[in-house]
């Protein structure tokens, strides 16, 4: 969890050293001019995303970068990932606290203590509170990573939205015979200005 809070506080620090938000600290109310519009500042659907934009509405939801770029369907996506990864991460935890609890009861030698798991050991109840502290640490690193590549994702695809596409560049491969009449393979790249 320390992990996971250090990554939000990093990429928001990051993210905060650009001025990609100055139209938000800056919108002046003039008496005098009459096109002041906040949609115009606060505008969700652009043709063209901000890449940096993007990524800041990752990390402040999961899958609100991906509707900011419009890939609804990685949207739902994510909040897909979350959700199962959310529920595994529940399952995890309550296992680990109800071996945890037994097996605390098991060794304080309190005679006062009652056990409700009696058909396993204490050496089964200490292997099994083991392993589910593993997989509740391994939920949280999966967690981590997907919220990583959630805010990445966002970014990239907004930087991909502008990349240029046109005719005027292309390549070409096709077979060759070279002066010793021996077959080959050439690339053509054409770069159309």
């Amino acid at each position: 969890m320390k992990s996971f809070a250090f990554l939000l506080m990093f990429v928001f620090a990051s993210l905060a050293n650009g001025n990609q938000f100055s139209a938000f600290g800056q919108i002046r109310f003039d008496s005098l001019r009459s096109d002041f519009t906040p949609a115009k500042y606060y505008s969700f659907n652009t043709k063209h995303p901000t890449p940096k934009r993007a990524g800041f509405y990752s990390a402040l939801l999961p899958g609100l970068g991906q509707t900011y770029n419009r890939q609804y369907w990685k949207t739902g996506f994510v909040l897909a990932g979350f959700t199962t990864l959310g529920l595994v991460l529940n399952y995890n935890s309550k296992q680990y606290r109800l071996y945890q609890t037994v097996y605390q009861g098991r060794i304080d030698n309190n005679p006062a203590t009652t056990d409700t798991l009696f058909q396993y050991s204490t050496d089964d109840i200490n292997t099994l509170r083991k392993g589910y502290r593993t997989y509740v640490e391994y939920t949280v690193i999966g967690m981590t990573a997907f919220y990583a590549a959630n805010i990445l994702d966002a970014f990239i695809s907004a930087h991909l939205k502008s990349f240029d596409m046109s005719k005027d560049i292309s390549m070409r491969i096709q077979p060759m015979w070279n002066n010793l009449q021996q077959p080959g393979v050439r690339c053509l790249i054409t770069l159309n200005r």
